[in-house]
């Protein structure tokens, strides 16, 4: 039974209509499909910008690299320090949370 005829015979009953899970199982599915493949969109849209942006500043990192050697040596081992400090502080957060809600 399609959803016009659902509507139909509800419309027409003298009575509300019993519950059906499977129809409402169907309807959860389909909004989380929409729900998963917005979410989706999002993601892959978010990376190809990220990677275009990455592609368009590597060509003047490479000249900068050939002419600045020991600036980018710093800035990367800086960078690098900070990721492992913000990665580990996000770490212990979670841990903490986790540990919280207990």
């Amino acid at each position: 039974m399609d959803n016009e005829a659902r509507l139909l015979a509800a419309m027409a009953a003298s009575a509300a209509p019993g519950r059906d899970p499977g129809f409402t199982l169907a309807v959860l599915h389909a909004a989380e499909r929409y729900r998963y493949r917005q979410q989706a969109l999002r993601s892959v849209l978010r990376m190809a910008g990220l990677a275009a942006a990455a592609a368009g500043l590597a060509l003047p990192l490479l000249g900068w690299i050939a002419s600045h050697p020991a600036g980018v040596l710093n800035g990367l081992v800086g960078s690098a320090s900070l990721m492992v400090i913000v990665g580990g502080a996000r770490l212990m957060s979670a841990r903490v949370t986790a540990v919280l809600h207990r």
